[in-house]
């Protein structure tokens, strides 16, 4: 695919479908699958990432985390009649101006409870709108402000779901145990836990809801907990999360070759003249740099990809710019596509080994390729 653009960021919807249909696979059958696209869908693109999932009909759910994303999808995408559930904490002045800003006909929204407190004051905004505001009860093992407690969910389960203004419609937690505990016996554990909350609850409360706890760091490695539903963030967007090298990089960031030359040791290629050798250099450049891409190129080791070679940088990186050496290779040419990530030799998980980085969460994309325009494919 040629793309008439200096740099930019291709997406792909088969890659995406294929890590999906992966998800699925590896889940209980029936089991729904939420797509998190919270953190503009990971750095992906919020809307296009939408569109493709409503397009190819991938999901029964997606997620978002501020309520900023939410009404950019309630207003800028079709109603698929998807639900979106926004994950994130919403005070009820937000909310209501959510709703408020958001089509009356779209029924869409639904939000997370995180506390009993709050639970009453959106039971309050519902029958005040007279429509009842659909909600998701998150619940908190550890008591820690991120969620209802399970003892406090258990004592006042039957005055929730009596509600007149709020339709209780889910519940789920969020075990962080399942970041950073490698051995897995403290999620095991937590997730014993949950288990046993969920199965108390009352028979015809159970029907009403989608049990959701797994997200992408514990989907292949509990797939006896799919409950209802399981969240997909990283392993959506073929990130690192325990997959086993199974999952396809939906993200591709690439630049066009403007210019190829010789030049001698002391040509100055960028801020601060580094280069230290007395050979000439075959330099290849690229409009591209750390305002792009920020956390990528402002590592140690920066590698790209020029017609299934690898290349190291020439130089200092700058805002706009990226100068490559590709000195012994005399194929690349003005025209080029340089593959900065998404292609082996330049995934997510070897740009990490190769610089010693001891652990990259989601955000590293989320904060990359921002301002690069994103192309569907």
């Amino acid at each position: 695919m040629k793309v008439n653009k200096a740099a930019w960021v291709e997406i792909s919807g088969d890659a995406l479908a294929y890590n999906l249909e992966t998800i699925r696979s590896r889940v209980k059958e029936g089991t729904r699958i939420c797509a998190v696209i919270k953190g503009n869908a990971y750095g992906h693109g919020l809307t296009g990432v939408k569109n493709l999932l409503t397009e190819k009909g991938l999901v029964e759910m997606t997620a978002v985390g501020k309520s900023s994303e939410l009404l950019r999808i309630l207003r800028k995408t079709p109603d698929d009649g998807c639900d979106v559930l926004l994950l994130g904490m919403a005070d009820v002045k937000e909310i209501e101006s959510l709703l408020q800003r958001a089509k009356d006909t779209d029924s869409r929204a639904v939000f997370s409870v995180y506390s009993l407190e709050h639970f009453h004051k959106l039971n309050a905004l519902g029958i005040k709108r007279k429509k009842k505001i659909r909600v998701h009860i998150r619940v908190d093992i550890w008591d820690s402000g991120m969620g209802m407690g399970f003892k406090q969910f258990q004592q006042n389960e039957e005055k929730l779901f009596q509600a007149e203004g709020i339709d209780i419609c889910g519940l789920y937690a969020h075990l962080y145990s399942a970041y950073y505990n490698e051995n897995r016996e403290e999620t095991r554990k937590e997730l014993l836990e949950f288990d046993r909350l969920v199965n108390s609850i009352r028979e015809d409360h159970r029907k009403k809801i989608i049990v959701h706890v797994m997200n992408s760091s514990m989907i292949f490695s509990f797939p006896e907990y799919s409950y209802d539903m399981v969240r997909a963030g990283t392993a959506m967007y073929g990130l690192m999360c325990g997959d086993g090298g199974c999952l396809k990089p939906v993200m591709k960031i690439c630049a066009r070759i403007f210019d190829v030359r010789e030049i001698d040791a002391d040509t100055p290629l960028s801020y601060q003249h580094t280069d230290s050798s007395t050979r000439k250099r075959r330099i290849a450049r690229a409009m591209i740099g750390y305002c792009d891409c920020p956390l990528l190129l402002t590592q140690k080791d920066v590698r790209v990809k020029i017609r299934g070679r690898i290349f190291p940088l020439a130089d200092e990186i700058c805002m706009d710019n990226l100068c490559i050496d590709v000195t012994g290779c005399k194929d690349v040419a003005v025209g080029d596509t340089a593959v900065l990530l998404g292609e082996p030799g330049v995934t997510d998980e070897q740009i990490v080994i190769r610089n010693d980085m001891e652990y990259v969460h989601s955000d590293w994309l989320s904060m990359t390729a921002e301002r690069l325009e994103k192309v569907y494919v």
